[in-house]
């Protein structure tokens, strides 16, 4: 029997077991008992096996949706990745929700193997697509770092080999699912949707405060750092602020972009309104390199669409903007935390700088880098007889050439270098203005994320890391149905 078959007669038998009446009395019938369980143990005090059993339930019925409904599991693990942090900061417990995610992937990649028809724009494209031979090479060399010398236990490169892999596997998901033009007007109606609930969430953290069970979850050290200023570094449902801020930042560049190319008054005016919360919510994780995300993002959409007379415009408002921000008399903690950014004798940064510059000789004598997993918390938990463990990187790029060394630094950047490459190369190559609109706002917001990992580790976070690889794939799509509206044009004429 083909896979096809397999997977008509496995969805033919899943959906016919919930239409009889049989299986709609076992359902209810399951359902009943586990709700008399959960009472039970929740009666008895045992309110995290309540939750357990919520928890592979829902587990169950997801993995489902991840085999036979691909494109509805496909949402719903990204949402879950939004939510990732939120329960265990509620019950103040480790709750691996990420892990969870990790295997819905897996799953999720299967169903999409299995639910793939005969689409011409899966048969090897992907394989051609400069993008993807660069992640290849990328995860070749991680396969080397394996027999790195320098690393020790191996147990670090096996931890991060299974975020590597999901990234990847996402990649190619992405791009087997979204494969029609309402597909890509969905996922970026739903991206930013889910970031602006984000963002208004981290806004009322700052404007009434954090809830008792997120400060009860917030330990002596943390606090420590997240306590700046006057005021806590807010950091909405997810894992911390540095996710807050980029997600937050990136998607304000995108937003923008989109109210600049709107047409229409009412929902250009609803895309200002969802950039501004977004805006405010970056500035309130006390974030200090995303101030620079916003102005990054706006001067490439300048570069690129410099003829446009909206892009003068756009120029201009940033430009103030940029100077209310810097130089207005109004003392305010957040403000003053993003001015800190520009400041030269901020203490902060001339740790930053010390610590790079004493680390350089090190990354010089070791091209491969000292091993994967080996530098800040992550070299103290897996390697902590390492040289690395327990320097604190500070940055995506010096953790990569610590870690991989200057070739990995290379060979792992090339991938998102090319993707902001193909993006403006295919922006001008394309005629349909609606997908030239997306591809333009999200290189933009692509590369506002690029620019962050000079000082922060900004990438490889949940939910963000999604986007990211996401669109590093959906680039191609757009190209090709630009491609295929083209040929039936030509063919109608």
């Amino acid at each position: 029997m083909s896979t096809t078959n397999k997977y008509k007669s496995n969805a033919i038998f899943s959906s016919a077991l919930f239409k009889s009446r049989a299986g709609w009395v076992v359902l209810i019938g399951l359902l009943t008992a586990v709700a008399m369980a959960a009472g039970f143990f929740a009666a008895n005090g045992l309110v995290l096996v309540t939750f357990a059993i919520a928890a592979t339930l829902i587990g169950a019925l997801v993995i489902h949706s991840c085999l036979f409904n691909p494109i509805k599991a496909y949402y719903i693990l990204i949402f879950i990745a939004f939510f990732s942090a939120y329960p265990g900061r509620l019950l103040n417990k480790q709750i691996p929700i990420t892990t969870f995610v990790e295997v819905l992937v897996l799953f999720l990649f299967l169903g999409t193997y299995w639910h793939a028809r005969k689409d011409e724009n899966q048969k090897g494209n992907l394989i051609k697509y400069p993008v993807t031979i660069l992640l290849i090479i990328s995860v070749l060399y991680y396969l080397i770092e394996l027999f790195n010398p320098y690393m020790g236990p191996s147990a670090g490169w096996f931890f991060n080999s299974k975020r590597f892999a999901i990234q990847i596997l996402f990649f190619v998901i992405s791009y087997r699912l979204i494969n029609t033009p309402d597909r890509i007007r969905y996922f970026m109606k739903f991206w930013v949707l889910m970031s602006f609930v984000t963002a208004l969430y981290g806004c009322y953290q700052q404007w009434f405060g954090l809830m008792s069970f997120e400060l009860n979850s917030i330990d002596e050290h943390e606090y420590g750092l997240l306590f700046q200023g006057g005021v806590i570094r807010k950091f909405s449902f997810l894992e911390g602020v540095v996710t807050f801020g980029t997600l937050s930042g990136s998607m304000a560049v995108l937003t923008t972009i989109f109210a600049i190319n709107e047409k229409v008054k009412k929902r250009r005016n609803w895309l200002i309104f969802i950039s501004i919360i977004l805006f405010m919510g970056m500035n309130y994780s006390g974030t200090r390199t995303t101030t620079v995300m916003m102005p990054a993002g706006i001067c490439l959409y300048v570069l690129i669409t410099l003829k446009n007379k909206a892009t003068i415009m756009t120029l201009f408002i940033t430009l103030m903007s940029v100077l209310f921000i810097m130089y207005a008399p109004i003392d305010n903690p957040t403000l003053n935390r993003m001015r800190s950014t520009f400041d030269s004798k901020d203490e902060s940064l001339k740790v930053r700088d010390v610590n790079r510059h004493r680390i350089q000789p090190y990354i010089y004598t070791h091209p491969i880098g000292g091993g994967v997993a080996t530098t800040g918390v992550e070299g103290m938990r897996f390697n902590p007889n390492h040289p690395l463990a327990g320097f604190p990187p500070d940055s995506g790029l010096l953790k990569l050439a610590l870690d991989m060394g200057w070739i990995g630094l290379i060979i792992n950047m090339l991938p998102f270098l090319m993707v902001l490459y193909q993006g403006i190369y295919y922006y001008f190559k394309m005629q349909n203005t609606e997908y030239k609109k997306y591809t333009v706002a999200v290189v933009c917001s692509l590369f506002s994320v690029i620019v962050t990992l000079y000082s922060q580790v900004s990438i490889g976070q949940m939910p963000s890391v999604f986007f990211i690889f996401a669109m590093m794939s959906l680039f191609k799509r757009l190209m090709e149905f630009d491609e295929k509206e083209r040929r039936i044009i030509l063919k109608g004429n």
